[in-house]
Parts: C-alpha cells; sequence; structure tokens
C-alpha cells in the first residue's frame, strides 16, 4: 500500500469514475507527500494486455529492461497518492520513481498533479488535456 501524509492530502471524486488529490490546507515548497508502494511485475511491453487499463494507469514505471517494464501494482485499492493525476504545469514531483513531494507551495483546495512525462517511462500516447494541441503523455 502506498503511504500518503493524509495531514496534507485528501482524495476527492473528480467526477463519476475519477479521483484526484487535493491540498487539504497549504502546503510549503519541498513537503513530502508520499511515496508508490506496491506488488513487484515485469510487463512485457509487446505483450501489454497482461494489465487491463485500469491497472496499467495505476502502474508506477520503475526501470525498461529492454521490452519489459519494472513497474509496481497497488495491492491494495488505490488511494492516496495513487491518485497523483498528470498536468504540464504540475506543482508536485516524483522523485526516483517512488517519492512525491510540493514542487513549490500548494493551496488549500489545490489539486495536486505531477507531470507524468518526467517520471513514466514508457508513453501513454495520449493527447493531455492541457492547451497545447500536441502535448501527448
Amino acid at each position: 500500500m502506498s503511504y500518503t501524509d493524509f495531514e496534507f492530502v485528501e482524495v476527492r471524486a473528480i467526477s463519476d469514475d475519477h479521483k484526484a488529490i487535493h491540498a487539504r490546507r497549504a502546503i510549503p515548497a519541498g513537503t513530502f507527500l508520499g511515496f508508490f508502494d506496491g506488488r513487484a511485475m515485469m510487463v512485457d511491453l509487446d505483450h501489454p494486455e497482461t494489465l487491463d487499463d485500469f491497472w496499467w494507469r495505476q502502474s508506477v514505471h520503475l526501470r525498461l529492461v529492454g521490452r519489459r517494464l519494472a513497474c509496481l501494482l497497488p495491492t491494495e485499492t488505490p488511494d492516496g497518492v495513487d491518485y497523483l493525476n498528470h498536468s504540464c504545469r504540475a506543482n508536485a514531483r516524483v522523485v526516483d520513481q517512488l517519492y512525491v513531494y510540493a514542487e513549490r507551495d500548494i493551496a488549500p483546495g489545490e489539486e495536486i498533479t505531477a507531470d507524468y512525462r518526467t517520471f513514466n517511462l514508457v508513453p501513454q500516447g495520449i493527447r493531455c488535456w492541457c492547451a497545447e494541441p500536441l502535448c501527448e503523455i
């Protein structure tokens, strides 16, 4: 199970089928917010169907080994930092593929996001929802 500092972070539904993490209170830049954990797994990138879409989105990429991806999958129902969403203008960063820190001061109620392109090793190949027309994650 991932660790989240719930003193700073809360999970909120942002649609019927999507959740995000938000600042429970003001978060100073550099604050440690949590880390990813889970079951280690090797995924053959030539046969990614071994993971359905939900689990692929929940995977934490650790290392590419040829055409295989070492990753972590949540061992329990995702919670806390597992719901860290992408933004091209992120306010958090992921260090060493595991540790989540506030990149800048984050206001109470603000969604906490990271730029997936900085730590996901295998691009999702989907258009980003930012305003840039050619942005892809």
